[in-house]
């Protein structure tokens, strides 16, 4: 069992970001006057259609955030359908703090509106959402199973239970507790099935969807509010981009975009986790289990 979680998950979340979250290419920047303006930019609001729930990100501030042309020509037509002010060209020179604004449905709005789509288009991008979250969910439900299991142990263990074992290292007390969470794995393997049951129908169903579907389509798309957005149309850098702040709030807006269905196809034929072993690889090992075992052995010694 590995101190630190797998990879699985993370390249899953390289290639499910590769597919849905707009990106453009890293490259060298250097400022352009005449392509390129600073914004004092300071956070972005999310706006929602249907209930009109607002809300707002505030992003780091490092300096400036050089917007290209095309970028702040977005905004200004956001600012116009939502019937706001949009800032001069001397105001935003003149560094007064400027607010992106975006429109697209919450997420309780979205799961009415488009969790039941019949759309073709709309069902594909539900379902790889749905495995997406399936994706990361399973690594959670393993360690909750494995911390369960050592906790019924500990629950049975008594203080001449726990003598018998050599528990004098901090290693020694590790390579017990892996032991005992792998030799009833009951939990976990549950926890394995259920997500190959997901997984199985999800790529089963979108196998079917695609098939009716052009090579681009539109559809409905979740993005983070954590999410990092470059502000130029052309390329990514750290001029460019802007990061929610740490403490922001974090929600997943729904906005239309085109998604290719060869980018789709990718992310559903990823490999996934498959093994019993994988999955311990991927939960990893955490700290409070030794905590956990160190406190209970305290306890059980004390009461003896």
């Amino acid at each position: 069992m590995a101190n630190e979680p797998g990879k699985i998950k993370e390249q899953l979340d390289s290639v499910y970001e590769y597919c849905f979250v707009e990106t453009v290419p890293y490259a060298f920047f250097k400022p352009n006057p005449a392509r390129d303006i600073a914004v004092n930019l300071r956070a972005k609001e999310y706006c929602c259609p249907a209930c009109g729930k607002v809300t707002r990100v505030p992003y780091r501030y490092h300096g400036d955030t050089y917007f290209s042309k095309g970028k702040l020509a977005a905004e200004r037509r956001t600012y116009d359908k939502l019937g706001l002010d949009f800032p001069t060209m001397g105001r935003i020179a003149a560094g007064e703090p400027f607010v992106n604004e975006a429109v697209g449905y919450c997420a309780a709005c979205a799961k009415e509106r488009l969790g039941a789509s019949e759309d073709p288009a709309q069902r594909a991008v539900n379902l790889a959402h749905q495995l997406h979250r399936a994706d990361a969910l399973v690594t959670t439900a393993a360690r909750l199973a494995m911390e369960e299991t050592l906790r019924r142990w500990l629950a049975a263990a008594d203080a001449e239970t726990l003598r018998q074992f050599d528990v004098s290292t901090l290693e020694k007390t590790r390579d017990l507790i892996c032991a005992i969470m792998l030799d009833d794995t009951a939990g976990t393997e549950q926890a394995l099935a259920d997500y190959h049951a997901v997984a199985r129908h999800v790529q089963e169903t979108c196998a079917q969807l695609l098939a009716q579907l052009p090579e681009v389509f539109t559809a409905s798309v979740a993005r983070s509010t954590h999410a990092p957005e470059s502000m130029s149309d052309k390329v990514y850098h750290e001029y460019t981009v802007a990061f929610a702040a740490a403490d922001a709030p974090r929600e997943e807006f729904y906005f239309p975009r085109r998604v290719e269905k060869q980018r789709l196809s990718m992310f559903l034929e990823q490999p996934r986790v498959a093994s019993l072993a994988e999955l311990f690889s991927e939960a990893g090992f955490h700290g409070e289990w030794l905590d956990l075992f160190t406190a209970t052995a305290r306890v059980r010694e004390l009461a003896d």
